[in-house]
């Protein structure tokens, strides 16, 4: 292999692979508190992110200042509709339940807020090779190579970081549709004030339609691997709206990881966050919440451990287990009861509607966490009481 520079390799702290919210979010702290850090990406900044871009209100406390540029809109009412002659409910807060945003310009946003922290930001430099020996890791691109204490992976499903570390596959990949689509100014003033999900749309998942400052970012997913018909149902969905006049539509699609890979999160020197982990919420399916959190936890058991090899891992998943993994893992037994007993749901959102969407609206908000509502009976009965 020939590196085209033969500067003396720069040496850091930390090397950060991924500049998405877990990524650019452990940067910045890891700065903030003395590290040096390196925070590499593949592509050229602001590079296009396929995502809905709703943060979430417990998501949103957690974005630095900077973020609020990249929102594009806010909605304090959340809509949950059941078309096949189920309810229609709402929940509204004091404050926005979910803010909408491009995912290019909010990743750029936190990026650029890492690096105006002190964390050097390498753009266009794909990681190619990473190996560990006793002293650090070594990360190396078809031109550059960089020498790290640590590497935190946040380099989404199909992390070369994982790879390299030797994790097995994300075993749960869930296939989602997103169509950022233009309409007539007029249509678009019409419905640009409503946020909705929408169930019985699609077998086990849900479809949604989020205003952003110009268009509607509408999508479809189903937690079924491998679902074969999501074009379909996107195409079938948006027929039953009035969308009116429609100018352009861009299509995408990506895979959501719905469970966190088999091994510990952390090995050696090497710790995963956000996507690459497999840290998506697998009722929402939404994961910038826990990629903010799992960003934070790494950059927290670094710098207390000091960078200490011997105890960083263990303290990074002592901090992973009770904030992130139990509430998954919650959250998975409650999943089923959404996306697999279609019967049980009906009923359960015929009976007790308004109760279940206001659980929706405190999780969103992060003022409840399914851990201690699943395990706790008292809350259980309570969230289920006429």
């Amino acid at each position: 292999m020939h590196l085209e520079s033969p500067d003396p390799v720069p040496t850091y702290d930390v090397a950060i692979v991924g500049t998405g919210p877990a990524g650019s979010t452990a940067a910045r702290l890891l700065a903030e508190g003395g590290a040096r850090v390196a925070l590499l990406d593949k592509a050229a900044l602001p590079r296009y992110k396929t995502c809905g871009g709703g943060v979430l209100g417990r998501a949103y406390r957690r974005l630095p200042e900077a973020a609020d540029l990249a929102v594009e809109r806010e909605f304090r009412t959340i809509a949950l509709n059941f078309l096949s002659g189920g309810p229609t409910l709402s929940a509204t807060r004091p404050e926005p339940l979910v803010h909408m945003t491009m995912r290019p310009e909010l990743d750029h946003r936190l990026a650029l807020a890492a690096r105006d922290a002190g964390a050097e930001l390498v753009e266009s430099c794909p990681i190619r090779r990473i190996s560990e020996t006793a002293d650090g890791v070594t990360l190396e691109s078809d031109t550059r190579r960089f020498q790290a204490r640590f590497v935190i992976g946040a380099d989404g499903i199909h992390s070369v970081v994982a790879k390299a570390g030797g994790w097995s596959d994300l075993p749960h990949l869930a296939p989602a549709l997103e169509w950022e689509v233009t309409v007539a100014p007029g249509d678009f003033a019409r419905i640009q004030d409503d946020a909705r999900f929408d169930f019985d749309v699609i077998e086990s998942g849900y479809a949604w339609v989020f205003p952003k400052h110009d268009h509607l970012s509408i999508g479809i997913l189903s937690v079924t691997p491998r679902y074969r018909d999501l074009q379909k149902r996107l195409e079938e969905y948006m027929s039953r709206f009035p969308l009116g006049e429609i100018v352009k539509i861009e299509r995408h699609g990506w895979l959501i990881p719905l469970a966190p890979r088999r091994e510990p999160l952390a090995r050696g020197r090497i710790l995963l966050v956000g996507d690459a982990a497999g840290l998506v919420d697998p009722i929402t399916a939404e994961g910038i919440s826990n990629s903010l959190l799992s960003g934070q936890l790494a950059a927290t058991a670094l710098l207390e451990s000091r960078f200490d090899p011997a105890t960083a891992a263990n303290r990074y998943l002592s901090l992973l287990r009770p904030a992130i993994l139990n509430e998954l893992r919650a959250a998975r037994f409650l999943a089923r009861f959404l996306y697999h007993h279609p019967r049980l749901r009906a009923w359960a959102f015929r009976h007790h509607g308004q109760r279940l969407t206001d659980f929706v609206a405190d999780i969103a908000m992060g003022d409840r966490g399914y851990c201690g509502t699943l395990l706790n009976s008292a809350s259980y009965l309570k969230l289920l009481r006429c």
